[in-house]
């Protein structure tokens, strides 16, 4: 909207020029017209209304012709796309529209031969038959047709000769939504929308969360509660980690439930008890208001507590009258500026030869890369702290610096700013910032209360009653694995996973080193969350085409172990890359490899373990 705003006004001085200068050329004309009768008003009216009406239809038109173009695209993937499910359901119309999955019973292919236009890959003449349920391997890099095997027996993909049946009966005549539901797939690249994790998580899960089913002629799907089936499908794919860390991250909203307030205020005591008895206690920084917070920014330390709205958020902190009165009347106004300077010059410097995209710049840099070139013009022409210009200008420059020095922490900065007697006075500025607060402005900020949950902190600082402290190597491990422990003792694990499990996914941010987004994911993570969500419906086999070319040997099969484990009894058919060498302990029913554009079926002695190699049964994922 913003991007369509600058160029409307962009775009006006050009549209009046068109309207203008026919008008003049005209009004001109008729000026020096020698025609007896003068042109009227009505008639200059009329004449300037249609030259206006033709401009801002042209203007009209033109912008329509943009849509156009712009959405052009998107309706060619649409006809696309329902030119597929009208092929879908020709094939369903023809004979056996009633037709229902059987439990069990053969999948064959009969002569079949496919193509996949998205990745390019084909079979041709295979011939196979696979029991079900069973486990079936599917050895073959990218580009050898293994996925698209996989995607012939998952019924994603329609074969361009042959048939594949399962029973006897083909596949294209079940029902779409029940072979879908029964029949699971992942793919390479799924599918995410912009929610919740849960909601990616149970995306296309046809079963309502008490295990029912909305058909009323098809059985309910068997296994654990919806709660019970997500906890294992993430144990599996090894997103529990993921879910765990960001339920921690994730900001306490006002409306918490009261009971799981009082549980995160009384796991506090534990917590902190556990810790001593670790010998780990000082590895925690809590949130004192007679001390300054070393492990928080200057500004959350004169704050002491969360932002809640936008009147005393990061961006809008140092420009706010009432924090400029503070900092006055602690005489910290001088102070800060000269330290924002400070700042700006030793950020200049280090990142000279930096260019504005760098993500270390992103990560490191207490201003964006759009206010650089600001920031490099004040240091140019402001060598010391004095002599400051008047005006706006001067104040503009002013607010900027002292913006710079309440985001800056020593820990993290490390520019030697900040010595004990500069902390006694910022923590001055925090015990007059809490005492002068008007009542207005008092919902604004959330202070830290031992005997409350603070709203807007995120969980885990909510439980610690402060911050880890970054000095040690490995504090954070230490103290998330005391945390996780006493979490399970009093049975607040669940209370995390449901905060993980609400926060935000960014489908369209990938999540790519120091630049990552919040809600951003990596790959590994995108692709287990296409297999959770297959394991959370339970359905009669699973087909994974995943791409693990990237992965190590040690990480497949130990997550591979993990997922044949929990699809016992069940059918499940697995692409992995040929490097990877099948365990015997746990020899797959049927292995087949993909080469040259062909299936075939590897003999169980090939498919043994390389000789010398010892047999992985490491817990490292294979998804994360």
């Amino acid at each position: 909207a913003a991007a369509e705003a600058a160029l409307a006004r962009a775009r006006a001085p050009a549209l009046a020029l068109v309207v203008l200068l026919p008008a003049t050329v005209l009004a001109t004309a008729l000026w020096h017209d020698d025609r007896s009768m003068p042109v009227t008003a009505g008639e200059l009216a009329s004449a300037f209304g249609s030259l206006a009406l033709a401009a801002s239809l042209l203007a009209l038109w033109l912008r329509q012709n943009e849509r156009r173009k712009a959405a052009l695209p998107a309706f060619r993937e649409i006809r696309r796309t329902t030119a597929a499910l009208a092929a879908r359901a020709r094939g369903v119309g023809r004979g056996a529209a009633t037709a229902r999955l059987p439990a069990q019973g053969p999948i064959v292919l009969a002569g079949v031969a496919a193509y996949d236009p998205a990745s390019g890959e084909r079979l041709t003449g295979v011939d196979l038959a696979l029991t079900m349920p069973g486990h079936v391997a599917i050895l073959g890099g990218r580009g050898s047709g293994g996925r698209v095997l996989a995607a012939l027996l998952a019924g994603q993909l329609e074969p361009t000769a042959g048939r594949v049946t399962y029973d006897g009966t083909d596949l294209r005549a079940f029902d779409p939504s029940e072979r879908a539901r029964r029949i699971a797939f992942a793919g390479d690249e799924p599918v995410l929308m912009a929610g919740s994790l849960l909601q990616n998580l149970l995306y296309g899960d046809l079963a309502f969360a008490d295990g029912s089913s909305p058909d009323p002629d098809a059985a309910p799907p068997p296994g654990l509660h919806l709660e019970e089936r997500l906890l294992e499908a993430l144990t599996v794919t090894g997103l529990d980690r993921l879910v765990v860390a960001r339920g921690l991250a994730s900001l306490v909203a006002p409306t918490i439930d009261p009971d799981t307030a009082a549980a995160i205020v009384a796991t506090r005591e534990a917590l902190r008890a556990a810790l001593a008895a670790e010998g780990a206690a000082h590895l925690i920084e809590p949130f004192d208001p007679h001390r300054y917070n070393a492990q928080a920014t200057v500004g959350e330390n004169i704050l002491f507590g969360e932002p809640v709205g936008s009147a005393f958020a990061q961006a809008r902190l140092a420009s706010h009258p009432f924090t400029r009165a503070v900092l006055e009347a602690e005489g910290l106004t001088r102070p800060m500026i000269e330290m924002g300077l400070s700042i700006a010059r030793a950020t200049v410097e280090i990142f000279a030869d930096l260019p504005d995209d760098h993500p270390l710049f992103d990560a490191f840099s207490l201003f964006p890369a759009a206010e650089r070139g600001f920031f490099e013009d004040l240091v140019a022409r402001q060598p010391e702290a004095t002599g400051w210009r008047r005006g706006a200008a001067g104040q503009r420059d002013r607010a900027r610096l002292i913006g710079l020095a309440l985001r800056y922490s020593e820990t993290r900065h490390r520019f030697g700013l900040i010595d004990a007697a500069f902390e006694a006075r910022l923590v001055g500025a925090r015990r007059t910032f809490a005492a002068l607060l008007p009542a207005s402005l008092r919902a604004a900020v959330e202070f830290y209360d031992p005997s409350r949950v603070t709203v807007a902190a995120s969980l885990e600082e909510n439980l610690l009653f402060g911050r880890i402290a970054g000095a040690e190597a490995g504090a954070g491990t230490r103290v998330r694995a005391v945390m996780q422990r006493v979490l399970t003792e009093r049975g607040l694990e669940r209370t995390v996973f449901r905060f993980g499990l609400a926060a935000r996914v960014d489908p369209r941010a990938a999540e790519s080193g120091l630049g990552a987004r919040e809600g951003a994911l990596t790959p590994a993570e995108r692709s287990a969350i296409d297999v959770a969500r297959c394991l959370v419906r339970q359905p009669d086999i699973l087909v994974a085409g995943l791409a693990l070319d990237e992965r190590s040997p040690v990480e497949i099969r130990a997550g591979l172990a993990r997922l044949r484990a929990a699809r016992a009894g069940r059918g499940l058919v697995v692409c992995l890359p040929d490097a990877v060498s099948l365990p015997p302990d746990l020899p797959f029913d049927t292995v087949l490899r993909a080469v040259r554009n062909t299936v075939e079926v590897v003999p169980p002695a090939e498919a043994g373990n390389r000789a010398g190699e010892p047999v992985v049964r490491e817990e490292a994922s294979a998804w994360t």
